[in-house]
């Protein structure tokens, strides 16, 4: 498993239903074009399934072996970015999304929610704008307990920011990968690579 970077970032998990923002789907739909709610690089990721997730967290924990294996963590995030280049199809590039991130991305997708952007904040090398690992997503009101509860199984944090947009968030490099355990367990899967 890679050294684990620690972000300073209060785990809390705070989320008021009746202000989660919703959002039109049709502006969705062109995101992967036009960009959404400001992010150039959106990848619609609604309909993921959970055999997507768990094979999602059987990738991410190998790249977590790959970078903690790694002689110099930004000469291999170099090299991993020159691999994902070469990707045909968006699954072959894990859609484009950082690592630390990647799992609990899907998961919030197979769950129902949208997800708009997300930063894993440098932890596998490269320049990020985070100052921590995060998502940003639309958050569906049935959805909310799961979420809370996944979010304290996992030991990260929930809120919502400006606007209504649900973050889920984490204070290390692995607490959203734990997320994504704990929301596939839930499904049944029973998957659980990765640290």
């Amino acid at each position: 498993m890679a050294p684990q970077r620690s972000y300073p970032v209060e785990i809390v998990r705070q989320l008021d239903a009746a202000r989660l923002a919703s959002y039109d789907p049709e502006e969705a739909d062109r995101g992967e074009e036009d960009g959404f709610y400001g992010n150039q690089h959106f990848r619609d990721l609604r309909g993921v399934a959970w055999d997507q997730v768990a094979e999602a967290l059987i990738r991410e924990a190998a790249l977590f072996q790959r970078f903690s294996d790694a002689d110099d963590v930004d000469d291999e995030a170099e090299l991993y970015e020159e691999e994902r280049g070469e990707a045909f199809l968006p699954e072959d590039d894990l859609w484009g999304l950082d690592i630390g991130v990647i799992a609990a991305t899907l998961a919030l997708s197979a769950m129902g929610c949208t997800t708009v952007s997300s930063c894993n904040a440098g932890g596998f090398g490269g320049q990020h704008v985070a100052a921590f690992p995060y998502i940003a997503f639309f958050l569906p009101n049935g959805r909310v307990g799961e979420v809370l509860t996944f979010a304290e199984r996992a030991g990260v944090g929930v809120d919502a920011v400006d606007g209504g947009i649900a973050r889920l968030f984490a204070d290390n490099d692995f607490g959203l990968h734990a997320f994504a355990k704990a929301a596939l367990d839930h499904y049944g899967f029973g998957v659980s690579p990765g640290p």
